[in-house]
């Protein structure tokens, strides 16, 4: 009978003890590169944590903390890439802080490391609970550069340029009525911050869009977008030997205009008087 007691205990024990709930968020919070975020974590239901243990850490780092709360204060003793980034916070403004429950993360200036899960951990005398908070970080990157190039076929070949995403965006290449392009090529380069540069190209011709956009976004529906008129690239080139003929026109009549000046006021700029033919 031994043997069917004593796990029966221990069960026991052990659900006795867990008898703290700690509450969080059930979705993932996402905040951009380099902001501050909450990190929402609260007991139910609502009971002073001023005297409670409160750990906050990574993984399975469980003495490796983001943030240590003990005996009253916040103790010095945390993973070095989270000093003076961390703190306790209230998740709202109607929050009434530690002596409501409310054990909530702030973190500062964040970086792609900051990525993945978050453990809050609360502890007391005989209770604790623990519950795990996912945070996603996101790059909203710089407005595409289009370049545009004429080929000898008479197409347009449109380079678009972008850096500073994460994740890697999607890129989509639309006409000014909507239509999807389909681009000749993508391709993308992770940077030493982790961030990615994006670089999509397209040739086109005028009967396909007169109006083309280059758009990149991330999942979350952030975008940046660019458009370019492919018509008055065409225009403006066919016109280029009629532009580069008028300019030789002009500074050619200009120099006769100059050099007829000078023949007719030759003598006046040289001090001598005219020859008398009667002489």
């Amino acid at each position: 009978m031994m043997w069917i007691i004593i796990p029966l205990l221990m069960n026991l024990f052990i659900e006795t003890s867990v008898s703290l709930t700690v509450l969080v968020p059930g979705d993932p919070i996402v905040a951009p590169v380099g902001s501050t975020v909450i990190l929402p974590c609260w007991i139910s239901p609502a009971e002073s944590a001023e005297a409670l243990e409160i750990r906050w850490y990574r993984h399975d780092q469980f003495n490796n903390t983001v943030l240590l709360y003990n005996h009253g204060k916040i103790q010095d003793v945390q993973e070095e890439s989270y000093r003076n980034r961390s703190s306790l916070t209230l998740r709202s403004d109607q929050s009434g802080g530690l002596k409501d429950g409310d054990v909530s993360l702030r973190l500062e200036k964040l970086t792609l490391q900051d990525e993945g899960s978050f453990h809050c951990y609360v502890s007391g005398e005989s209770a604790y609970g623990k519950e795990e908070v996912v945070l996603k970080i996101k790059g909203l990157g710089s407005t595409p550069v289009l370049i545009p190039k004429l080929l000898d076929d008479g197409r347009v070949n449109i380079s678009c340029r972008s850096s500073g995403w994460y994740p890697e965006p999607n890129i989509k290449w639309t006409s000014a009525d909507g239509r999807v392009l389909h681009p000749g090529g993508s391709s993308h380069s992770l940077g030493t911050d982790k961030m990615f540069s994006v670089h999509s190209w397209m040739a086109i011709s005028h009967s396909d869009a007169h109006l083309v956009s280059c758009s990149m976004s991330l999942r979350t529906g952030e975008l940046q977008e660019s458009r370019i008129d492919v018509q008055a690239i065409i225009s403006s080139d066919s016109s280029g030997p009629w532009k580069a003929l008028f300019l030789t026109f002009l500074i050619c009549a200009l120099l006769g205009l100059v050099g007829l000046i000078l023949y007719k006021y030759r003598d006046k700029l040289t001090g001598k008087n005219p020859a008398d033919p009667s002489k």
